[in-house]
């Protein structure tokens, strides 16, 4: 008991099991005693529904015989000569009046449910009632649609002490037939507290102080308040049900004043009425509390003793999970806390061991994985396995390995649209992943399908077939795998389909077939599939070098000409095609070699440089097509003609300068010639007067008359500063014989005019300072 209490406190999942178990039996319990209980008042409400419409029924039963009393009382009257003669005089007559009262009152004796007996004759207005009560004239004023007629009314009498009697009074009209405004009136008064008295003495029960009648147009005729006597309640949203429906009795539920009401009527077939009773749904029994409370005692037992077998209920089911924690415990640290949570603890304990075991998992398959691409590499290229690999695993792969026939594929990535920016080695995983997936998912319905990466752009497919022969299904597979990379990764590939080889130890010769016939996507362009069928006229044609076609293109070099130059290179392009790659790449290489020799002259201006051979000579052989080596050559060979317009302009640009230094010093030399200019010039130097000018302009920035003044000026400036000649000579001198023009020219270029020059480089000579 003490080990059950201790784990009831400490340990969580015992708890959980307890509380469990404690309110499904809680619920069980509330549910059955709140059913049970529920059918009990059910059944005790429609028992009393039941009793109430037997009730009413007989009340109602009682209102007929009122009303067939009535209807008797009223023939009787009229059968007795001495009401019919009374009824039919014209003239007052006591004593006739008195027979009549003692008639009346003996027949109102017999009748307990009668309050008064009256006649009412207008020829002499004269009344005669048996209580003695003033006749109504309002009870003369109700217009007669047949012979008797029912009239509710209150009435005060004069020996009530102003206290109103309330009656239901029936009209008998003798001679109704003839409708004339003196026809006598027989009343028939019936008190209304009269019906209620019947109702409690059928029901012998406080359950009729609700009970009320009414008509079918829903005034009281009758009700256990006298107040409510002719009240109107047809507005009452209960009787306007009761008048809406057809049924002659019937029972329902409905909120009176935000309180349940049990309505139960019954409808009177002769007089019309209803006969209603509305009885709050809380006092339907009157002992409903007693019993809810007896339940709700038992309920309480009954949990409390489900509380008990909630606890041994819990200990039994308890006993393996028990068990189980109990070997598992020890290996666990100790909980810092008081309660313990066993499944969380279990929890931790069996994710730790899953987390270790999916972790061996797949540390083993991973080296799997790893071994069998190890062992297939090895065979691929012939080499021997390391000898570490336990035999075990060697045996298990070549078990899967059996063929006996395999083809070895070759994939190039011939080229990458997407992402330039991207490095080739963060494209390179995702390629190799994707081609690997696609590749294996599209063979493997051909055979086993094993996938290698060999290099940065080349991987490897080695499938197993049980015949010598590849499906005809198998090319359509490649097309498709080359169309979904192209689609979704914008790569084309080309594919080298190796010869079949039987065992596994002649894989390497698939493979090399394979890498031969790739190779041949140079001629056949991207995104081809190569097998020795397709490669077959290419490996047995021999081309002769096409000395010609090299000769012609070195001579468009020549001339410089980029579309002949083109022409050229397409020819020898074409003329190579036929044969095989070595042949193209060795052909090509051969070319560039040929054009270096032939314009090696080139090789010493500055801005070439031997490398640029040796990337046209790598571009060629890692072209993928032929259009990529016709491109070098002509990239190559716009090079050349670029070294030779640059070696030819630098060659002129020399002999230009040569020109300009011999104008130079002819000017220098001839200065003082007043005939000098730049159409003498140029027939010394054998060149049209403009094209000089425009060599001259280019090599010294100025023009040639610029240059021609520039020197005169110098000269006269120096003769200026050394000579006493004035400088209307020195101008003669240098060869300009306008003084004036002299003048403007030495005063633009020096900021002096000639005499003030003079001045001043005399004033320096003496020593005296400048103004």
């Amino acid at each position: 008991m003490r080990t059950t209490m201790n784990r009831l406190v400490r340990y969580r999942a015992f708890q959980k099991l307890t509380i469990s178990y404690f309110l499904l039996i809680l619920f069980t319990v509330s549910l059955l005693s709140s059913v049970l209980f529920y059918l009990f008042s059910k059944s005790a409400v429609k028992e009393i529904d039941r009793n109430s419409r037997a009730m009413l029924s007989q009340v109602t039963y009682a209102s007929d015989v009122v009303y067939n009393q009535v209807m008797a009382i009223g023939n009787a009257l009229l059968t007795q000569p001495e009401i019919t003669s009374f009824l039919n005089d014209t003239k007052e007559d006591k004593t006739s009046n008195y027979h009549v009262f003692q008639q009346l009152s003996q027949i109102k004796s017999g009748y307990p449910y009668i309050y008064s007996i009256g006649i009412y004759r207008p020829s002499t207005m004269t009344t005669v009632d048996t209580a003695g009560l003033p006749f109504d004239s309002s009870l003369y004023a109700i217009s007669a649609e047949q012979y008797m007629e029912f009239y509710p009314r209150g009435l005060i009498a004069p020996d009530r002490n102003q206290t109103p009697l309330q009656f239901l009074t029936f009209l008998l009209y003798p001679d109704f037939s003839f409708r004339t405004s003196d026809n006598p009136l027989i009343y028939i008064n019936v008190e209304e507290q009269s019906i209620l008295t019947t109702i409690r003495k059928i029901s012998k029960a406080d359950s009729a102080n609700n009970v009320f009648v009414m008509n079918n147009e829903g005034s009281v005729l009758s009700h256990t308040d006298s107040n409510l006597f002719l009240e109107d309640l047809s507005g009452e949203q209960y009787v306007q049900r009761i008048l809406n429906q057809h049924e002659t009795e019937n029972s329902f539920t409905i909120d009176i004043h935000n309180k349940k009401h049990l309505i139960t009527y019954v409808k009177s077939e002769e007089m019309n009425w209803y006969f209603v009773s509305a009885t709050p749904y809380s006092g339907l029994i009157s002992n409903i509390d007693r019993l809810r409370n007896v339940t709700l005692l038992i309920t309480v037992g009954i949990v409390l003793a489900g509380l008990l077998a909630s606890i041994f209920l819990t200990k039994n089911i308890y006993k393996p999970l028990s068990t189980l924690f109990e070997k598992i415990m020890p290996d666990s640290p100790a909980p810092a806390s008081p309660f313990i949570d066993e499944y969380q603890i279990m929890a931790e304990v069996f994710t730790s061991l899953e987390e270790r075991e999916k972790s061996m998992q797949f540390v083993i398959n991973r080296s799997s994985r790893t071994i069998r691409e190890h062992y297939m590499h090895s065979l691929l290229r012939g080499h021997q396995l390391d000898n570490s690999v336990p035999g075990e695993l060697i045996r298990d792969i070549e078990g899967k390995i059996s063929g006996p026939y395999f083809c070895v594929m070759v994939f190039k990535i011939d080229e990458m649209e997407p992402a330039r920016e991207r490095t080739e080695t963060e494209q390179q995983p995702l390629l190799g992943f994707a081609l690997g997936n696609i590749a294996k998912e599209m063979l493997d319905p051909f055979g086993a399908c094993d996938y290698l990466i060999t290099g940065g752009n080349e991987a490897v497919a080695i499938i197993q077939y049980a015949k010598n022969e590849l499906p005809e299904e198998f090319k359509p597979a490649l097309y498709n795998i080359q169309s979904f990379l192209k689609r979704y990764f914008k790569v084309t590939v080309s594919i080298g389909v190796g010869d079949m080889s039987y065992g596994r130890k002649n894989i390497p010769f698939s493979y090399t077939s394979a890498q031969q016939y790739v190779k041949y996507r140079l001629i056949y362009g991207k995104e081809s599939i190569l097998d020795a069928q397709t490669t077959r006229s290419h490996i047995m044609t021999t081309v002769s070098y096409p000395t010609g076609c090299e000769k012609k293109l070195i001579e468009a070099v020549q001339s410089g000409k980029t579309p002949v130059i083109q022409e050229a290179a397409e020819q020898f392009i074409e003329q190579i095609s036929s044969g095989s790659v070595n042949q193209v790449v060795t052909y090509s290489i051969q070319l560039m070699l040929s054009l270096r020799k032939h314009f090696e002259y080139l090789q010493h201006v500055p801005e070439s440089n031997f490398n640029e051979y040796l990337d046209t000579i790598t571009d060629i052989e890692t072209a993928e097509n032929m259009a990529e080596i016709i491109e070098v050559f002509n990239r190559y060979c716009a090079n050349i003609c670029a070294l030779i317009e640059e070696k030819n302009h630098w060659m002129n640009a020399q002999k230009h300068n040569i020109v300009i230094e011999k104008v130079q010093n002819y000017i220098q030399e001839h200065y003082a010639e007043p005939s000098l200019s730049l159409e003498m010039v140029s027939s010394i130097a054998d060149l049209s007067p403009s094209y000089l000018g425009k060599l001259f302009k280019n090599a010294t920035q100025q023009s040639f008359s610029e240059y021609l003044n520039h020197v005169r000026l110098e000269k006269a400036k120096v003769q200026l500063a050394s000579s006493q000649e004035t400088a209307a000579k020195i101008s003669e001198s240098v060869g300009i014989y306008n003084i004036s023009y002299f003048s403007t020219l030495f005063k633009k270029k020096y900021g002096l005019s000639p005499s003030a020059y003079r001045e001043q480089i005399a004033m320096r000579a003496t020593g005296v300072p400048e103004k």
